[in-house]
């Protein structure tokens, strides 16, 4: 694999990891609320009506220079932010431009156990033999809700979801052992897919409404002849999410800030000392 780091070890400061354990639970705060059409004021234009039918994030996009703590973007205007915790770091991979052009996707390594390569080490070694297998041992890449990447930003704008029933996801762990021989890895086969409502630039749990999600075991690991590039589209109904904040209906009424897509040691108990995973996630949207 070709390195190329769209990644820094300081995401996890700059985007808050209340957002990536499934099972952690935040203090409900004020705030949320979705941005809406304005009201019509009877001049004789055409009403505008909520859709089920919305997308949160397609096609990424890096910065030029790191921008919020952000490496790169959906062409939506959601910055991007890659989160590691416990025993899972960054594994000195991640696509580039040409590859995320490409495929249509983004994709990062997580690594067992790693250094998470420059400034801590070099070439991402190991640090320890310890299993991840805790719910504190953790890899996830966050999408900000389309819109909302100023650089003068203060807040996050909602999308409105108040019509929609199910959301889509195109999602893999895309490691493949052929790419990377005399390795392990693979063995993150369910992941945890978070929806968000908070406010707060951070997403710090400061303008909170909601936080639920849904664990989704993966159909394949790798690029095979059922996957080509190792992605899969899923199709998640909101009555499968559980919710540490808040409700699935508190989340239509006041919309999604960010979604999250990872996993955990605890959901994932054959994760190996060392081991690789590919994070990958191309579009996220919803509908009816």
């Amino acid at each position: 694999m070709t390195t190329w780091n769209i990644v820094s070890r300081n995401w996890r400061g700059v985007f808050s990891p209340a957002v990536i354990g499934a099972t952690m639970a935040l203090a409900a705060c004020g705030g949320g609320g979705v941005t809406n059409p304005a009201p019509d004021d009877g001049g004789g234009g055409p009403s505008v009506d909520a859709t089920p039918y919305a997308l949160f994030a397609s096609n990424y996009v890096a910065y030029a220079t790191q921008t919020n703590g952000a490496f790169l973007h959906s062409v939506q205007g959601g910055d991007v932010y890659a989160n590691f915790g416990g025993n899972i770091n960054y594994g000195c991979f991640s696509f580039n431009q040409a590859q995320m052009d490409g495929t249509q996707f983004y994709a990062i390594q997580a690594q067992a156990n790693s250094n998470g390569g420059p400034p801590d080490g070099s070439n991402c070694q190991p640090t320890s033999n310890i299993p991840p297998t805790t719910a504190a041992d953790f890899a996830s890449v966050s999408i900000k809700a389309p819109g909302t990447n100023s650089p003068n930003a203060a807040s996050v704008a909602p999308l409105d979801i108040s019509q929609s029933t199910t959301m889509l996801v195109q999602m893999g762990n895309i490691y493949t052992q052929g790419d990377v021989p005399g390795t392990v890895g693979g063995n993150a086969t369910t992941y945890t897919v978070i929806l968000n409502n908070d406010t707060s630039f951070n997403q710090d749990g400061s303008g909170q409404t909601a936080l639920c999600s849904a664990d989704q075991e993966l159909a394949v690991i790798g690029r095979n002849a059922d996957a080509p590039l190792g992605v899969l589209n899923y199709v998640i109904p909101f009555d499968s999410f559980t919710c540490s904040v808040g409700s699935m209906d508190t989340m239509k009424s006041t919309g999604v800030t960010s979604v999250t897509v990872g996993f955990s040691g605890d959901k994932n108990p054959d994760l190996q000392v060392n081991e690789l995973d590919v994070i990958a996630v191309g579009y996220v949207g919803f509908t009816k």
